[in-house]
């Protein structure tokens, strides 16, 4: 009996379009329904949280974005992990020193949902400097999803990106679209100023910035088309492109090492820590 395994795994192996998925109109219609309840419920800066402030959530956010890129996470890990840690702020106060903890957990949470391989406890431990413990990590593990009603699950401005791209002609006239879409999908979720925001509109925000950048040659068509299919007034993508694209120059800069942009990271705090007090929880 002939057990040789013929098969070429030089080049990474990708799904086939799944026609179910893309043809069919009532899955973007059911992602547009669900994401009223993905959307945080309120501006928990100004309404519950007494001591987080914008630029440490930015700051936060930035480090689970190098940890997913560190660890080549699947893409729609993030949005979901800061969409749930959005989410939980809005309905349960907490310490600064415990929201790096929480970024920790979300990141936990996301990667079981979302991936196959679940990023290991111990490693996000180490990612802190080891200033939250594998028991921290368990006992908030319980504390956002009890918090959550254990419905951790949300639609994100990931989910969209290949729905509107496998849909129409021009999604195949450059291969880094996707790519670049979906990259600026995640510099989004780490900007404090888009937490109330749609993930339908970001969605389509990332795909005209991205459409413009790599300057396709049906760049009008593919706005009219995603605006279209995402029922989102062109005018009012405008202000979010422009925000999209600053932030791309901050982390751009932040890279560079050149002058961190301004609310890019602060002095004050420099490299997000967790000190001890990560316990103490108010409800």
């Amino acid at each position: 009996m002939d057990l040789t395994c013929n098969e070429n795994f030089s080049n990474s192996c990708t799904a086939e379009r799944d026609a179910a998925i893309f043809d069919d109109s009532r899955v973007m219609n059911n992602l547009l329904n669900d994401e009223v309840f993905s959307i945080p419920s309120c501006d928990y800066f100004q309404t519950v949280q007494n001591d987080i402030q914008p630029f440490m959530r930015k700051v936060v956010t930035t480090w689970m974005l190098e940890v997913c890129e560190e660890q080549m996470c699947e893409d729609q890990v993030l949005p979901l992990a800061v969409n749930i840690m959005d989410r939980f702020l809005c309905v349960c106060v907490i310490k600064k020193q415990q929201l790096q903890l929480l970024g920790a957990t979300c990141l936990l949470l996301a990667s079981k949902m979302r991936t196959t391989n679940f990023l290991p406890i111990d490693l996000l431990c180490a990612y802190t400097d080891y200033s939250v413990s594998y028991k921290h990590i368990l006992n908030w593990e319980l504390l956002v999803l009890s918090k959550l009603d254990w419905n951790a699950s949300a639609v994100t401005g990931f989910d969209y990106i290949d729905q509107v791209i496998e849909r129409f002609p021009w999604g195949a006239e450059n291969g880094l679209l996707r790519s670049h879409a979906r990259t600026l999908v995640s510099i989004c979720y780490t900007e404090p100023s888009l937490i109330q925001t749609a993930p339908s509109v970001i969605a389509a925000s990332c795909l005209c910035s991205a459409v413009r950048g790599l300057k396709l040659p049906s760049t009008n068509q593919a706005i009219s088309d995603i605006c279209g299919i995402l029922n989102v007034n062109p005018s009012s993508i405008e202000y979010l492109v422009t925000v999209i694209d600053d932030a791309v120059a901050k982390v751009s800069t932040a890279k560079t090492g050149t002058k961190p942009a301004q609310g890019y990271e602060c002095p004050q705090y420099g490299q997000p820590e967790t000190p001890t007090e990560v316990e103490v929880i108010y409800f």
